[in-house]
């Protein structure tokens, strides 16, 4: 009974700590995937599913307050970036270093309500994810 007790006193106290640090973030994340496709080659398909494309490690948030997007990398990568409107043209492109801090923000400012890609170019391998500027 007392490790019963115990079990769900330490369960609620990590369900009261998760939510308090969710309930911190003010940012939307957007997520960005590696755009390689799998080469198949002369062969009609693959015998199996591709696997998944990998996941920049960087974290990126959307903040619609401030206008910009919030990045954090501390593994001190120099990234390209591009962003791209629902039309495909490119509106905003720049280069970040992390090599002296692990944060940085790309400014929305200018930009109309709509969907938009960001495009990250890192050691050759490009990650593309969508983020949306709503009214």
């Amino acid at each position: 009974m007392k490790t019963t007790l115990k079990f769900f006193v330490i369960l609620l106290a990590l369900v009261m700590q998760a939510s308090a640090v969710c309930a911190e973030d003010t940012g939307t994340p957007v997520y960005l995937y590696s755009s390689r496709a799998p080469k198949i080659g002369n062969n009609a398909g693959p015998k199996k599913a591709p696997a998944r494309p990998r996941l920049l490690d960087m974290e990126i948030s959307l903040n619609e307050e401030s206008q910009c997007l919030d990045l954090y990398d501390t593994e001190g990568n120099t990234i390209t970036y591009y962003i791209y409107d629902e039309d495909g043209q490119e509106v905003i492109s720049g280069v970040i270093s992390f090599a002296a801090q692990p944060n940085a923000s790309i400014s929305l400012e200018g930009l109309g309500y709509g969907l938009y890609t960001l495009e990250i170019v890192l050691d050759g391998t490009s990650y593309i994810g969508e983020f949306g500027i709503e009214e």
